[in-house]
């Protein structure tokens, strides 16, 4: 049994299609193939069910990937750890975020901070926070607790809880003097809301539906184009005071809506995982960035 059949075995399993995998792996379809039947035939056991061209794991495939992924996950972190015992490793800290606007000052004040480190960032939306290997392929997500069902297996540190929910209006509203709101009564309004499938889209809904209605959304858009919208009498739209406090609401009135609405950001990653000298440093920064901020 050779090393190189158990990552052909792993990847065929996460992808189940012949072709599409030997694509990945830069091998032909025929290579994949002759590796997994020698791999099956050593086992004496066959691992793939196979209907028309797609594989499936049966019983004894997702027993054998159960233990085998592990273990060559186990060998990429013990590469990566005597790199980093050797400064061979890049440095290269790799997170994922369910909300990236809020994140973008910590990450640019990190980075200030450890210039000898690079940070690869990537955007989620909520189903792809489900992935199965999601820890596996980054060092850390950055995420409401809300936004996924959380794994028992994932660590986590909270960032902050006492961010909330604020409504964003134009000046002009006749609502903006008001020093705190009631949702409801703004139940005919139009609204501008993010798309759906976003961190703060799904805290847009559960506002409105805490509110005890479904709000008439006139437009769907990107965090940039959101406040611009407002101030143009668009809608109004529904952010936090951490929103407000990075700028991103503009010129716009902005009044805390009740009842009360909590906000909280985690950062969660895999304890299994070895974290390199970069994810370390980060870690420890984040930690510290937004201990004891108020909004």
């Amino acid at each position: 049994m050779e090393l190189t059949q158990l990552q052909y075995f792993v990847e065929l399993a996460k992808n189940e299609n012949l072709t599409q995998t030997a694509s990945k792996l830069f091998i032909s379809p025929s290579s994949l193939s002759v590796s997994i039947s020698n791999l099956e035939k050593e086992l004496g056991i066959r691992l793939f069910d196979r209907v028309g061209r797609r594989l499936y794991l049966n019983t004894y495939g997702l027993t054998f990937f159960k233990r085998v992924e592990p273990l060559l996950l186990s060998l990429e972190y013990a590469k990566d750890e005597v790199r980093d015992m050797n400064q061979e490793r890049d440095g290269t800290v790799f997170v994922a975020t369910t909300s990236p606007n809020i994140f973008q000052k910590a990450f640019f004040s990190f980075l200030k901070s450890h210039p000898q480190f690079k940070l690869s960032q990537i955007s989620l939306r909520l189903d792809q926070v489900d992935s199965a290997d999601l820890l596996h392929k980054y060092d850390f997500l950055l995420a409401s607790p809300t936004d996924f069902a959380v794994p028992q297996e994932l660590a986590s540190s909270v960032l902050y809880d006492n961010d909330y929910a604020i409504l964003v209006l134009h000046p002009d509203s006749p609502y903006a003097h008001c020093r705190q709101i009631d949702l409801s009564q703004l139940r005919d309004e139009p609204f501008i809301a993010l798309s759906p499938g976003y961190s703060s889209r799904k805290l847009f809904d559960e506002v409105c539906a805490n509110a005890g209605f479904v709000p008439r959304i006139v437009m769907e858009c990107d965090y940039t184009m959101r406040a611009y919208m407002v101030m143009q009498s668009i809608g109004m739209t529904i952010a936090t005071a951490h929103t407000k406090k990075l700028g991103y609401c503009g010129e716009a009135a902005t009044i805390p809506i009740i009842p009360f609405t909590p906000r909280a950001q985690n950062v969660y990653w895999n304890p299994d995982r070895y974290q390199g000298l970069a994810a370390q440093a980060f870690l420890s920064y984040i930690r510290k960035y937004f201990q004891d901020m108020s909004f």
